[in-house]
């Protein structure tokens, strides 16, 4: 999994950079809250965008969504800003897949930064 922190609303053009070096972005899949999904990017970059997750059950909405999804999508870029204390019950969800995924998580303190975690 690839985490981008930042809290730069701009973010996602370091997301494009990452997807576009080993993906074309057909097979790449933006999951995210609604109304935060920056869909003028995605458009451009045509690239499907599902606002199918809530603050309130990300987890179990994730699981859903990836039970669904499975095997239809090389990468999944999990627009979701969330909190630190998320990220470890994010890899431990994602474990069973084969997609690749990037996790955006909210950090006042970096504009952005890319930890690249594989």
């Amino acid at each position: 999994m690839i985490i981008v922190k930042g809290n730069n609303p701009r973010k996602i053009e370091k997301i494009w950079d990452l997807v576009k070096r080993e993906h074309t972005g057909k097979k790449v899949a933006v999951i995210g809250y609604s109304g935060e999904i920056p869909y003028n990017f995605i458009r451009a970059k045509q690239m499907p965008a599902y606002e199918t997750i809530t603050k309130q059950n990300t987890l179990n909405d994730l699981t859903r969504f990836l039970n669904e999804t499975k095997n239809r999508f090389e990468a999944v870029i999990l627009y979701l800003d969330c909190e630190m204390h998320m990220i470890d019950s994010i890899k431990e969800l994602i474990k069973p897949y084969q997609e690749k995924f990037i996790l955006t998580v909210y950090d006042e303190k970096e504009p952005i930064q890319v930890v690249d975690e594989r």
